[in-house]
């Protein structure tokens, strides 16, 4: 057996597998954190040549750059906390599984796109042209092929915690074909992260009951029109609903929590998702400080791009030791007119006005 990584225990515990787009071709990383720009296809021969690396590591690699800022601003990061919730002495075994197996979803969230999305490839392909674009993804085979190469490479009984990601892993059954291969759910713990477009299933809810622990992490990023502006065509009132039913489903061993990805223009709503929240919520016997995560806008949504002004905004109205506040100060400001034009551009496809839904932030943008 391979030695444990004791600088960071998810370069020699942790894995992430990933298929982007519709290329039905397996990329790994260590953990949902490291630069994705550095992911290795995967093959079982090349996989454990290059994750012999990840564990003989000592330091920070260069896939690592999100954690080390983290640890320089605040002092923990994800490297921190898997030092801390990894068992020690479990040698090289895999101790927890990130799988995007597939990215079919019924959103095209505004700060998200073709990547991690089947809807935005649909969106994408019927503005060039495409009119028959599907907002499917691959052949089930293909997914199964995917599950049947995992179990060659490492011992799958050895997982401890596994993360579902999309896509929206709740309206296929990529994840179910996972579970059936599970033998011990009672010491296995799951979570999902999920849009709240879809609710479990009786049955989905009969499986679940069996395992150590689940969590639902629920991506909110506002209420009422600022949620189905961000997660189109998603509707709020749905999801409300379905929020609910998660709060009331909530026992012993599952939860929900929300995931509040922190945008320039959805800076001065967060206090009215919190409100809404702690009056919804109020039976979760979970930690406050668990109740929320806070996930950085990147890509077309960067927070990088949110004006100095509003950011002294933000400061007044949240407290400079709130943790979008942080958040904000260890970012530098990059000029903010490509968020503009794209929301714009997808404003006039989608028949919305961003500045409308906006309306408290709209004014610090000028171009």
């Amino acid at each position: 057996m391979l030695m444990q990584n004791t600088f960071c225990k998810f370069l020699s515990n942790s894995l992430s597998l990933r298929v982007p787009d519709d290329t039905n071709t397996m990329f790994f990383t260590p953990c949902c954190v490291y630069d994705v720009d550095a992911g290795i296809p995967f093959h079982p021969t090349l996989f454990k040549k290059e994750r012999q690396k990840f564990i003989e590591a000592t330091d920070f690699l260069p896939g690592c750059s999100r954690c080390k800022m983290e640890e320089i601003t605040h002092g923990h990061s994800q490297r921190t906390r898997a030092n801390e919730q990894v068992p020690d002495d479990i040698g090289s075994d895999i101790y927890k599984l990130e799988l995007v197996l597939d990215t079919t979803c019924n959103a095209a969230c505004i700060q998200c796109g073709t990547t991690s999305s089947s809807l935005w490839r649909k969106e994408v392909a019927e503005v060039e042209g495409n009119k028959k674009a599907s907002s499917k993804l691959q052949d089930p085979n293909q997914i199964d092929n995917h599950i049947a190469t995992i179990k060659r490479s490492f011992d799958f009984d050895k997982i401890k915690k596994i993360h579902f990601w999309g896509g929206e892993p709740l309206i296929t059954d990529t994840h179910l074909k996972i579970l059936r291969e599970i033998k011990d759910p009672k010491n296995t713990e799951l979570q999902y992260t999920t849009n709240g477009s879809t609710f479990p299933d009786n049955d989905l809810w009969d499986i679940l009951k069996d395992f150590k622990r689940v969590s639902f992490n629920i991506s909110i990023d506002g209420v009422g029109d600022q949620f189905s502006y961000i997660r189109w065509p998603l509707g709020w009132n749905k999801v409300e609903k379905n929020l609910i039913s998660f709060r009331d489903h909530s026992t012993p061993n599952c939860r929900f929590l929300i995931n509040f990805c922190v945008m320039p223009i959805n800076l001065l709503y967060f206090s009215k998702l919190y409100d809404w929240f702690q009056e919804n919520t109020k039976t979760i016997s979970v930690n406050e400080k668990n109740q929320i995560h806070y996930i950085r806008g990147e890509g077309k949504l960067d927070l990088a791009f949110t004006p100095l002004e509003l950011r002294d905004r933000v400061y007044q109205e949240l407290g400079e030791d709130h943790t979008i506040s942080k958040m904000l100060k260890e970012i530098p400001y990059i000029d903010h007119k490509t968020m503009i034009s794209h929301l714009d551009w997808w404003d006039i496809k989608r028949k919305l006005r961003w500045r409308d839904v906006f309306k408290e932030s709209a004014h610090y943008f000028t171009i």
